[in-house]
């Protein structure tokens, strides 16, 4: 693609997101899957049931979405990213022991987890009917983006590379648990979860912290 169809591209897509009737459409469109997906799964939803429960036209459905999985991925990122807000920098006299971050991550941790339970039938069924390697990837890297970054780069003794390569495998982790706990509707409640989650993070952070620089016992 040439440098002037990419702008070309770009402003049209500002220009779209700006209008009222495209962002009117696309809440409507939204709506209307959520909905949805909590009476059927994702295989048995047709566009036309989904335009009609919508209040818009097929064309209107494709000036947004490629087809309904497209759709049901990119809604299940959205409430992710609402969910799962930038974490704040930690301050510059937050002291990293073991405690602390095992602290820090359990209150960034527990909102999301409690919303993930409270929508386990919409995950699971955008999971079971949309899920392909792509969205996994963008999901482990939204994760990575948002679990302690600034944590990694406190800690690292490591180059970027391998800063990068922890925070996906500590992205990816914590999904395939999540996933695993909201199919198995396990009894561990989400304050639980939170706390495995914790106790991983710091581990794993801790083994890239420099000598000088380790998490120590904040007991």
């Amino acid at each position: 693609m040439t440098r002037e169809k990419v702008l070309t591209s770009s402003v049209a897509t500002v220009s779209r997101s700006d209008d009222p009737r495209y962002r009117r459409s696309l809440q409507a469109l939204e709506s209307a899957l959520l909905h949805l997906l909590q009476t059927r799964p994702l295989d048995e939803i047709t566009i036309t049931a989904f335009v009609q429960a919508a209040g818009v036209t097929r064309p209107t459905f494709y000036q947004h979405f490629q087809d309904i999985a497209d759709a049901a991925r990119r809604l299940a990122l959205k409430r992710l990213d609402t969910a799962f807000p930038k974490p704040e920098p930690f301050s510059a006299d937050f002291e990293m022991t073991q405690a602390a971050l095992f602290e820090h991550v359990r209150k960034q941790a527990l909102p999301v987890i409690r919303h993930l339970q409270k929508e386990r039938v919409f995950y699971l069924r955008v999971l079971d009917g949309a899920g392909n390697a792509v969205f996994f990837e963008e999901v482990v890297a939204f994760l990575a983006s948002r679990f302690l970054p600034d944590a990694f780069e406190m800690a690292a003794r490591s180059s970027t590379a391998e800063r990068d390569d922890l925070m996906a495998l500590m992205a990816g982790g914590a999904m395939w648990l999540m996933v695993r706990w909201l199919r198995t509707a396990e009894s561990t409640t989400p304050e639980e979860m939170a706390e495995r989650l914790s106790a991983a993070a710091v581990t794993m952070i801790a083994s890239d912290a420099q000598s000088g620089q380790r998490p120590r016992d904040g007991s």
